[in-house]
């Protein structure tokens, strides 16, 4: 079933529809739930400038904005324009750039920079993996913060869904969107595959592939300390638990010193 042959498959995955069903189809209060952990556990005071990393469509570089200095950064397009436009709806002052977050680089003036919901690990290469905490690290004042939202891979492991499906309606509820992502796990090489399916009206299907490295919390901590990073912590969530095998994500930050 699997053989992503593609060096850069991000290139076709990130398209509308995932961006319907995934980026746009999430409510506010999850993003003001991170911005409140920012706050409480990276320092994180109004005003301050943020970079977000692999931003999407702004949801979260979005929200950011109404009481920081955001800078996002995005490789896909698209993405990049509509999250122009709900800044300009919303007079909100943002800052967008359409590059690689494996090059792209602020000259050290952010006080944080995030990577969310899991926009790491896209090859099997750990250097070029670790280039992008490489480029966080080098946007960051000192004292400076990167938070990295990962998987909680022993939990994925443990509780491994091989079948996820996702609907929801578009175009004012005329059309159904259906995704139905199918996963497999390559142990030899921690290697999660995913084919992706969307099912349109009318009998239209789109697929796609996906690979992400499984790192471990142990791994992501040393590839912080790698790229430079000091006082690396774990969480389990954005209510700042403690890293535990029942938590929902592996958030880890660490801080320029």
């Amino acid at each position: 079933m699997f053989g992503c042959s593609q060096k850069k498959w991000w290139y076709q995955l990130y398209d509308k529809n995932l961006a319907d069903i995934l980026l746009e189809n999430t409510d506010s209060l999850n993003a003001k739930k991170i911005i409140n952990f920012l706050q409480q556990e990276l320092g994180l005071h109004s005003g301050q400038k943020v970079l977000d990393q692999c931003c999407g469509t702004g949801r979260l570089a979005l929200q950011l904005a109404k009481q920081h200095e955001v800078v996002g950064v995005d490789i896909v397009p698209e993405y990049i324009e509509l999250a122009a436009k709900k800044a300009n709806k919303h007079k909100l002052e943002i800052q967008l750039y359409c590059d690689d977050a494996f090059n792209f680089a602020l000259p050290k003036t952010a006080d944080v920079a995030i990577n969310w919901w899991t926009s790491f690990g896209y090859t099997a290469d750990d250097n070029l993996n670790l280039q992008m905490i490489n480029r966080a690290y080098e946007s960051l004042k000192v004292e400076g913060h990167f938070a990295l939202d990962f998987m909680n891979v022993p939990k994925l492991y443990r509780d491994f869904q091989a079948d996820v499906m996702t609907k929801i309606k578009r175009n004012n509820n005329c059309e159904e969107l259906v995704l139905v992502r199918h996963s497999e796990i390559d142990f030899e090489h921690d290697i999660l595959k995913k084919d992706w399916y969307y099912f349109i009206e009318e009998g239209e299907r789109v697929h796609y592939q996906s690979e992400v490295k499984l790192y471990s919390p142990a791994q992501l901590m040393s590839l912080f300390e790698v790229a430079g990073f000091s006082r690396v912590r774990l969480f389990g969530d954005v209510d700042g638990q403690p890293l535990s095998l029942d938590s929902p994500r592996c958030i880890v930050v660490g801080q320029r010193l």
